[in-house]
C-alpha cells in the first residue's frame, strides 16, 4: 500500500492565525486612521502656504503689488471665510480689485469641511515689491491663518489643527497642533 502525506492547515493552527491576524489589524487600523488624517490636514495646509508663497513670489519677480485675497467667483469677496478658496493677482494699478489684464491665478476651496480663519478680521494680504506684506489696512501685521480639521472641532483635538504664521517681512512658519495654545 501506498501512504500519502498531505500537507496544509490543521483547524486549530488555522484558528490560531486568523486570531492572531484579527489582534494586528486592530492594533493597526487605528494608527492607519492618524496617518491619513494627519496626510489631509497637511495637503490642506500646503494648498494655503502655496499660495501665499506664490503671492510673495510674484510680488518680487513682477516688481509690482501682489494681493491674495477671499475668492468669490474670479474677483475678491468682502467676508472673512477663506475656506472658500483665494484668488493671487497683481494688483498694478492698486485699486485692490481684479481687473482686467491683472494675472489670476486662482485656488480651489478647502476640502471635506476643514476651515480657515485669520487672527484679526482680514479678506487680503497686501504683498509689495519687496516681499513685505500688509493687511488691507496697511498695518504691518504679524498674521496668523488656523487651519483645522473638521474632526478637532469635536472634543477640541489639538492634532488637528495648524497655524501659518507669517511676518512682516512676508516670511512663513508653521505651529503645529501642540504648540497652538486654544487649537480650534
Amino acid at each position: 500500500m501506498e501512504c500519502r502525506y498531505f500537507s496544509g492547515f490543521t483547524l486549530i493552527e488555522l484558528l490560531v492565525s486568523v486570531s492572531i491576524s484579527g489582534v494586528l489589524l486592530a492594533q493597526a487600523i487605528p494608527a492607519f486612521i492618524d496617518i491619513i488624517r494627519a496626510n489631509r490636514l497637511a495637503t490642506q495646509t500646503n494648498h494655503f502656504v502655496t499660495a501665499v508663497n506664490f503671492a510673495r513670489t510674484e510680488a518680487i519677480n513682477r516688481n509690482t503689488e501682489v494681493i491674495i485675497c477671499v475668492r468669490s467667483g474670479n474677483g475678491c469677496d468682502n467676508s472673512n471665510y477663506w475656506e472658500q478658496g483665494w484668488i493671487v493677482f497683481d494688483d498694478s494699478n492698486q485699486n485692490s480689485q481684479v481687473d482686467v489684464g491683472e494675472t489670476v491665478r486662482v485656488f480651489d476651496p478647502l476640502k471635506d469641511g476643514y476651515s480657515l480663519s485669520p487672527n484679526v478680521t482680514s479678506n487680503s494680504l497686501r504683498f509689495y515689491p519687496d516681499g513685505h506684506v500688509r493687511r488691507a489696512s496697511r498695518a504691518l501685521p504679524l498674521m496668523t491663518f488656523r487651519l483645522c480639521a473638521p474632526d478637532a472641532i469635536d472634543g477640541n483635538l489639538s492634532e488637528r489643527s495648524r497655524e501659518v504664521v507669517i511676518n512682516a517681512s512676508g516670511r512663513m512658519r508653521l505651529q503645529f497642533g501642540r504648540e497652538i495654545p486654544d487649537a480650534c
